[in-house]
This record gives structure tokens, sequence and C-alpha cells, in this order.
């Protein structure tokens, strides 16, 4: 499934789409990777699938919770529009592969 847009965001083009922080507003999507290692290149994925597929504004951000009672590290995919949440968990591939683990 192929979503690409082809009209220039503004956003893209002054460079202020992606936050590196999480507003309480942004509805959010937390994910934990099982294998640490590979994270930097599933984050990649899905950056670059937000990216070409979505129009808003997004952030993906490192924290820490507690998930069944051990302090772990997890990572949260903020979106502006909490319709742009449903469409990046719906079609991106890259979260219903083996290693990632909604939280």
């Amino acid at each position: 499934m192929r979503l690409l847009i082809d009209d220039p965001n503004p956003l893209n083009v002054l460079d202020m789409r992606e936050l590196d922080f999480c507003p309480e507003s942004f509805q959010v999507i937390t994910i934990q990777c099982e294998h640490l290692w590979n994270i930097h290149k599933i984050l990649d994925s899905c950056r670059s699938w937000i990216y070409n597929n979505l129009s808003g504004r997004y952030c993906i951000v490192e924290d820490l919770k507690i998930v069944d009672n051990k302090l772990e590290t997890v990572y949260q995919i903020g979106f502006e529009e909490a319709s742009e949440s449903t469409m990046f968990s719906l079609g991106c591939p890259v979260l219903h592969g083996h290693d990632i683990k909604l939280v």
C-alpha cells in the first residue's frame, strides 16, 4: 500500500514538521522494542513512513515507563492530528513486526 503525497508540504520546507519534544495535545503511540540494537533502524523506518505518507506535525521521543514492574525504555510517537495516529498504526508495516510491542 503506497500513499505517497506529491504536493510540497510547507512544514517540510520550513523544517518545522518533526518536533524534538512531545506536547501534551499530541495523540501518542508508545512502542517498545525487544532488541535495543535494532531500535534505530526501526525508528528511521517509522520516521520515513510518516514523512512520506502523512502531512501533519509529529514527534519521536525516548521515554521511561514501568512495564511489568520493571523500568523500561520506550519510544513515544506523537501526532498532532488523531486521524494520522490511526493511519500510522494501521498502515505502517514496521509496527506489525515481531520485535515491536505496543505498550
